[in-house]
């Protein structure tokens, strides 16, 4: 049978765009996914992308050996598509930042989301998810973010941060692509929390913006952070006899720490007098520390009033580094994570006995980077929710679906306005 003999015929009504665009292929053998993948090459010199994709995607079948490659141009798509010909006879290749994709569909993969806790680039207007997805704008639409003159700014940046996270869990759901375990970082851990069932999108968003205030009004704005690319093995030394401790396990090369903020610079001289990069952080004060304890204080008085859902879903605490109880005490739980140490690592590693893939679900990338650090046989991809592209998205969509994912490929066609 010809590669491309069950495939349905290009219509021409899809016409160019701006947006990248996400080619699927699947196929019975490797073989035939090859054929299918020389036939495509040739294909995309014939239309416009948008026409190809929506054409490609009318001819999925469900056949378990999967590829595809997210691609903006015609000629972007030739090369992605000679290099994804290479790659062919590899079980598994997720390579976002290559565009390519291949894998077998052996049931649901277990996926793994990542919330992050910073890199709102606040853009939501412009962002591709917006653009492209009525659930996204519907949630801006209906969320009343605080301006400047209402709140602290923290707050604002932080309610900004998750809410984009929700949006881009609004659009994963939209698509079919659900998780099956999650850990968040710093901030990100509420959102974790909401996305286990424990509170609601506008519960959510109410808290974040009254943790913020809470934080923020017990800052002395004495205190530093810096980040040392380094693990804790080579960073404890160099916090003998000062009043500086280890606020994040990031990764196996990536530690943070914090104290005074004469301190916390003797011991970045030090690291960089080691040769080990030592980056301070754009931070108000020393967060996960004994000097956040009238934060602490000030959040266990509010969250007295507060009552949480019992967890549905799997969460990994980054305070524990462990999967969390159906029943843990979540108030006692966020309290406590306000002076403890961000245990990202651990939390991750934990949640990698049970994770195909990961995707951070935010306007980050650093948590799918720190992933892959810490798990490299695990592949991360993030979103970038915010971003005015819709790269991320399309990577994201293309892991989970050539490793078996039910994910709406209908509704990923440019040009076409997802109203679900």
């Amino acid at each position: 049978m010809d590669a491309a003999s069950d495939w349905p015929t290009l219509d021409g009504m899809h016409e160019p765009t701006d947006d990248p665009e996400l080619l699927l292929i699947d196929a019975e053998t490797v073989t035939e996914l090859r054929d299918r993948t020389a036939h495509l090459t040739e294909l995309v010199k014939e239309s416009t992308l948008a026409d190809v994709a929506a054409t490609l995607r009318r001819g999925l079948a469900d056949r378990p050996v999967r590829a595809g490659v997210v691609a903006a141009s015609a000629a972007q798509a030739s090369e992605r598509l000679t290099a994804l010909a290479a790659k062919l006879d590899s079980t598994t290749t997720i390579d976002p930042a290559n565009g390519i994709f291949v894998g077998r569909a052996n049931g649901t993969p277990r996926i793994g989301y990542l919330f992050p806790g910073q890199g709102a680039s606040n853009d939501v207007d412009n962002s591709a998810l917006t653009r492209r997805f009525e659930t996204a704008r519907e949630f801006y639409r209906a969320t009343r973010i605080p301006t400047a003159e209402n709140l602290f700014p923290p707050s604002i940046f932080q309610q900004q941060i998750v809410a984009s996270s929700i949006a881009g869990l609004r659009v994963l759901s939209v698509l079919g692509i659900e998780a099956t375990a999650a850990v968040g970082h710093s901030l990100g851990d509420l959102t974790a929390l909401h996305w286990a069932g424990a509170m609601t999108e506008s519960e959510l968003l109410t808290f974040v913006g009254e943790r913020g205030q809470i934080v923020a009004k017990a800052c002395t704005r004495t205190g530093a952070m810096v980040g040392i690319a380094a693990g804790p093995e080579k960073v404890e030394p160099l916090l003998r006899g000062e009043p500086v401790v280890i606020v994040g396990y990031n990764n196996p090369d990536e530690t943070a720490i914090a104290g005074p903020a004469e301190a916390v610079e003797r011991v970045q001289r030090a690291a960089l007098a080691a040769d080990l990069k030592a980056d301070r952080m754009p931070v108000a004060d020393a967060f996960h520390s004994s000097a956040m304890t009238p934060a602490a204080d000030g959040l266990r008085t509010h969250l007295k009033d507060m009552h949480f859902r019992p967890l549905r879903r799997s969460v990994m605490s980054t305070v524990t580094g462990d999967v969390l109880q159906s029943d843990t005490d979540l108030r006692d739980l966020l309290v406590k994570q306000i002076c403890e140490p961000v245990r990202f690592q651990q939390a991750v590693e934990r949640m990698a006995e049970e994770t195909d893939l990961f995707i951070e679900v935010g306007p980050s990338q650093a948590l799918s980077g720190h992933a892959r650090r810490i798990c490299p046989n695990i592949p991360a991809v993030a979103l970038s929710t915010e971003s005015t592209s819709l790269s991320g998205l399309l990577s994201a969509a293309a892991a989970a679906y050539v490793l078996g994912a039910p994910v709406r490929t209908d509704l990923l066609t440019a040009g076409k306005d997802a109203q679900s």
